[in-house]
């Protein structure tokens, strides 16, 4: 994360009239910039406790004949089914095409009864850009009170800010259309809305807005 901020008294001034004194002088201008590199994505995978199993090897969800219950989730229960994939090695697992940040195709269903390889925090989202500036004026009413107008831009140049995308995996197990077995590679398909990005940071004022401006008229005493 980088945040910088500064703040400037103009050395404007007038030889002239008190009229021309209080137009030149007492501007400032300041600005905030701050940027940080995308956070943590939780990617996480839907997994069924128990999954059936056939004389092939193939994984099902359903019971049928000739397939096998297995425990799928390592020490089971319904608190334990969602779980971090398994992270297919040497596939890129970001994509960055349009609003499609994360790659399904990277991540794979887990055998049954084993952890992902996916580590912790290893997959980040978006990052982050945004520049405020603020310009302010006094007028000075006395030696120790003065009136100040401040106008405040937020996101200056309106940069989009996307918060982190949907980065749960459904259940995908079976052999059917959009179905996979534990170490394929999802498809887009088989995904759904998984690495799209969906939502900006959605702050109404301040850091992660849309670009908004603002004025203020205060008494400084």
């Amino acid at each position: 994360m980088f945040n910088v901020s500064g703040l400037y008294a103009l050395p404007f001034y007038s030889k002239g009239n008190g009229l021309s004194r209080a137009l030149l002088g007492g501007w400032e201008v300041g600005a905030i910039v701050n940027a940080r590199s995308g956070l943590p994505v939780p990617v996480q995978i839907v997994r069924p406790d128990v999954v059936y199993v056939d004389a092939a090897g193939l994984v099902f969800q359903t019971p049928a004949a000739g397939r096998t219950a297995v425990i799928n989730t390592p020490g089971g229960g319904a608190s334990r089914n969602v779980r971090r994939p398994d992270l297919i090695s040497g596939v890129n697992p970001f994509l960055n095409q349009d609003r499609t940040i994360l790659n399904p195709a990277a991540f794979a269903t887990p055998l049954p009864g084993t952890f992902g390889t996916l580590m912790r925090n290893q997959i980040h989202g978006p990052n982050f850009y945004q520049f405020d500036m603020i310009m302010a004026k006094k007028f000075a009413v006395t030696e120790g009170i003065n009136v100040e107008f401040r106008s405040e831009f937020f996101n200056i140049f309106n940069l989009t800010n996307f918060g982190n995308p949907p980065a749960s995996l459904p259940v995908a197990l079976g052999t059917g259309a959009n179905q996979i077995q534990p170490g394929q590679p999802y498809t887009s398909a088989a995904a759904g809305t998984f690495g799209i990005l969906n939502r900006t940071v959605e702050r109404v004022v301040g850091l992660g807005t849309n670009r908004q401006i603002q004025f203020g008229l205060k008494l400084n005493f």
